[in-house]
């Protein structure tokens, strides 16, 4: 009986032993098809969600996304830019949706930011006007090769931000070009091409 009793014991532990070490492989196995989260592309996607193709209600899904209104027909495939004046903002559009927006300072009234229909042009990682003590990070130019840029927040010679400068984000403080935060500036210069459009506005 004594035998018998411990005999019981031991299967019913190595039971529980087998069932426990299952559970755990199990919970592995998994965590393991579950994976790393999907690296997702710096641009968000104009879908507007995570991952497929766009749905858009009422219509099947991987139609494409209507264009917003606000970008021209003639910029509504690859990167758009629109700056805002009355607003001090920098818009931009990719394939005619919404990716970005940017607060900016443009030009004052004295020394106005150019308004109409410019292109992007050239780029460069730092420059220094001695004409105003003042330079800027990141700059690329929509008008003039290098007279008309966006750049960062105003920087002294050694490259380091005039924090009275920067305070000025978001109003016209510009001597005609577009200001933008560091960020910004560094993310307009990696993401938009030459030639892609960009427009000013009052």
């Amino acid at each position: 009986m004594t035998d018998t009793v411990g005999y019981s014991a031991r299967v019913s532990r190595r039971i529980i032993s087998i069932l426990t070490a299952t559970a755990v492989l199990l919970a592995v196995a998994g965590l393991a098809t579950l994976g790393a989260p999907p690296a997702f592309s710096a641009v968000p996607s104009t879908g507007g969600w995570l991952g497929g193709d766009p749905v858009v209600p009422g219509g099947d899904p991987g139609d494409p996304l209507d264009p917003d209104p606000a970008v021209p027909a003639d910029a509504q495939e690859g990167y758009y830019v629109r700056v805002l004046l009355d607003r001090q903002v920098v818009l931009v559009y990719l394939d005619g949706q919404e990716i970005r927006s940017m607060v900016c300072s443009a030009g004052t009234a004295a020394k106005p930011t150019p308004t109409g229909r410019f292109f992007i042009q050239n780029r460069g990682e730092f420059f220094f006007s001695e004409k105003y003590q003042q330079g800027g990070k990141w700059w690329v130019s929509f008008r003039d090769w290098g007279i008309y840029l966006f750049h960062s927040v105003p920087t002294n010679r050694n490259g380091e931000i005039i924090p009275e400068e920067a305070t000025k984000l978001g109003r016209p403080a510009s001597h005609g070009c577009v200001r933008l935060s560091m960020d910004d500036a560094r993310w307009l210069y990696d993401t938009i091409p030459e030639k892609a459009p960009v427009d000013i506005t009052g």
